[in-house]
């Protein structure tokens, strides 16, 4: 059997050595941030489509966009927003304070995460409908 200690150096040696940084250090992954695109008060084009209503307040949207990628089935979340922006489906300004829907928090942060579609944009779209 091989010394513990042998094999934890072996282990740590190795992950150093595939360490992009090139110092020697592992580091732990940092979670990437939300595309900026979604952070600034513009819309980006892509492609939305409302797959189920889970609740009164969650929805299972699939997005698509050349930024920030493909997520086929993320929830979406009923919110009070913080901080203004543009609605993604329909282009409309959000205001701080109002009802939007958000993609739920995960790890690792979604690029899309900073997007928002109005809730009353949301709710009026029948479930499995394109936009």
């Amino acid at each position: 059997m091989q010394d513990a200690s042998k094999v934890d150096r072996a282990w740590f040696h190795t992950m150093a050595l595939l360490n992009p940084e090139g110092d020697g250090i592992i580091h732990a992954p940092q979670p990437h941030p939300a595309c900026p695109e979604y952070q600034t008060d513009s819309r980006q084009p892509c492609a939305i489509k409302v797959l189920e209503r889970r609740s009164l307040t969650t929805a299972t949207v699939a997005w698509s966009d050349s930024t920030t990628g493909h997520y086929g089935e993320q929830l979406w979340q009923r919110v009070i927003t913080r901080r203004s922006g543009i609605c993604a489906v329909s282009g409309r300004v959000i205001a701080e304070g109002d009802a939007v829907y958000r993609p739920r928090f995960a790890l690792p942060t979604p690029r899309n995460a900073a997007a928002m579609i109005l809730a009353s944009v949301m709710e009026a779209i029948p479930s499995a409908d394109y936009l």
